[in-house]
């Protein structure tokens, strides 16, 4: 039993760890999609910020107003920052900005293909980053030769870096769509081992639950059972008792029989040959009682040699002789043990309720007596007595 509740226990552990790792599986899947939902988003904004550089590259070679021709300044050099602090978040990992202006923190993409998708990106733009180093601060305004020359750049890199950033973006969500499948391979697993591992609780519950009723129902059958003969004892015996006068009260046609028998002879066997012949011997007389008495009848042993009968629907006084009848010669029989065949006899006393007494003690006393009248007209026979008269009939 200790072992099997260190088992459950155990089980229950497990249980409780395998939950927990759904949970966190569960929460590592919507971190996981989360961060890669940024990247992915990031990534498609470079293709942007791209475009938006080569347009604005075109515009400051066209004639505009000074507002605009500033506005547009402005713009550039927002887009490359922002361009050029992405893609080296995607490098090393770091600090950037995503389009609402918030700082985010991005991942370093370290996966392959799409690290060297960067590294290909980073070695287009880090000419073009050089010639605009010096132009990213302050409000230096830049040269008209210089804008030809990174007009000219950025259209010829332009396609490559949309090409890059596509491919990176297609990367990013194929990579993530593979963690993610990954992950929820991992929690479906997990998921039915606590899943089995539940219905292994539930049944070991279901064990221990029916061992605890067998063992209750166990310890019940002690409490009412004569330890030797297995026959119900005393106070078992007067509990069916009561129930049955209950049912004769509910019942006016009904009536019990209440038959006393003590054994004739047995002290002597148990004197001479011990106490293992006399519980061979009560023990056989147990078994002819039990298989003698009908299907309703209680049958108990109420005392060293004593045993009482509740008969219920004796209807007449013929039913009772023929039933002591054949008890007595039941019990006469002889009986085979280690020492030989031994003999004993028995006197009954019997009494009816409603009939001879109404109540359970005067029914008591009365079966109580026949039985000593049968010991005192030669054993061996049975006595059904009442206030009037008394019936001895011998075996």
């Amino acid at each position: 039993m200790e072992l099997k509740s260190k088992n459950l226990f155990g089980a229950i552990l497990l249980f409780i760890v395998l939950d927990l790792s759904i949970l966190v599986i569960n929460y590592w899947i919507t971190y996981q999609i989360s961060k890669d939902a940024i990247a992915i988003n990031l990534s498609g904004r470079q293709r942007m910020l791209s475009q938006s550089m080569t347009k604005s590259l075109l515009m400051l070679q066209s004639q505009h107003s000074v507002e605009l021709i500033r506005a547009t300044h402005e713009e550039f050099r927002d887009s490359v920052s922002v361009f050029d602090e992405t893609l080296l978040a995607f490098k090393h990992g770091g600090l950037t900005v995503n389009s609402d202006g918030e700082i985010i923190r991005l991942s370093r993409v370290d996966s392959f293909p799409e690290a060297g998708l960067i590294d290909q990106t980073i070695q287009i733009w880090r000419p073009m980053h050089e010639l605009l180093l010096p132009y990213m601060t302050g409000s230096l305004d830049m040269p008209e030769q210089l804008i030809i020359q990174l007009r000219e750049q950025m259209i010829h890199n332009n396609l490559q870096i949309l090409d890059l950033m596509n491919r990176l973006t297609s990367g990013l969500e194929r990579q993530s769509l593979q963690r993610a499948n990954t992950l929820r391979i991992i929690q479906t697993i997990v998921f039915f081992l606590a899943l089995f591992n539940f219905l292994f609780i539930v049944r070991k519950f279901h064990l221990l639950a029916r061992q605890s009723a067998m063992k209750t129902q166990h310890y019940n059958e002690l409490a009412m059972r004569d330890p030797l003969t297995e026959l119900f004892n005393r106070r078992q015996f007067e509990s069916n008792l009561e129930k049955e006068v209950a049912t004769v009260d509910r019942h006016q046609h009904s009536n019990i029989a209440l038959v006393m028998i003590d054994l004739d002879g047995f002290k002597p066997i148990n004197d001479k040959y011990g106490h293992e012949v006399g519980d061979v011997v009560l023990c056989t007389i147990a078994t002819r009682l039990s298989e003698g008495a009908r299907v309703n009848d209680t049958v108990a042993r109420v005392g060293g040699d004593e045993f009482m009968l509740i008969c219920p629907d004796l209807h007449n006084k013929e039913d009772a002789d023929a039933f002591c009848q054949r008890l007595l010669t039941e019990l006469s029989q002889p009986i085979l043990t280690n020492v030989g065949q031994v003999s004993v006899g028995a006197s009954i006393g019997i009494a009816f309720y409603p009939d001879h007494a109404d109540n359970i003690n005067d029914l008591t006393r009365m079966a109580d007596k026949a039985m000593y009248t049968a010991k005192s007209f030669g054993k061996n026979r049975y006595v059904c007595l009442d206030p009037t008269r008394i019936d001895v009939k011998p075996g």
